[in-house]
């Protein structure tokens, strides 16, 4: 009995945790959430400095593009993943180094959406 109990709690907590992922991350459609996505994700000035350094200069290395920033990798990887969860960056492997390109659909989509309802942010 007791088991079951923990059970069922256990997967309660599961489906919690992917609630939580799933607001935290793009999806296809919900513009809505993801413009609030985007624009949490380019509050902070250095994650800014990094998608224009992409913007500029096109794809590269995680490694490559944290240099003029003086970054850890831990601490590239974390903004590196708020960037990728509100889909403005992409990133792929080749080897082992990780390639970071700049999705210039994403800034788009939240540009048309501050454009047509800006009041639907609140």
């Amino acid at each position: 009995m007791r088991e079951r109990k923990q059970h069922k709690e256990r997967q309660e907590y599961e489906k919690s945790l992917e609630e939580i992922e799933i607001r935290r991350t793009f999806t296809k459609g919900d513009h809505k959430k993801n413009a609030r996505l985007m624009l949490s994700a380019l509050a902070l000035p250095l994650r800014r400095q990094m998608i224009a350094r992409l913007a500029k200069e096109g794809s590269m290395s995680l490694t490559k593009l944290i240099e003029p920033f003086r970054l850890t990798l831990p601490t590239a990887q974390f903004h590196l993943g708020i960037l990728e969860r509100a889909h403005i960056v992409e990133t792929y492997k080749v080897g082992r180094h990780r390639f970071v390109s700049f999705n210039k659909k994403a800034l788009a989509e939240l540009a048309s959406f501050l454009i047509s309802s800006p009041k639907d942010l609140g």
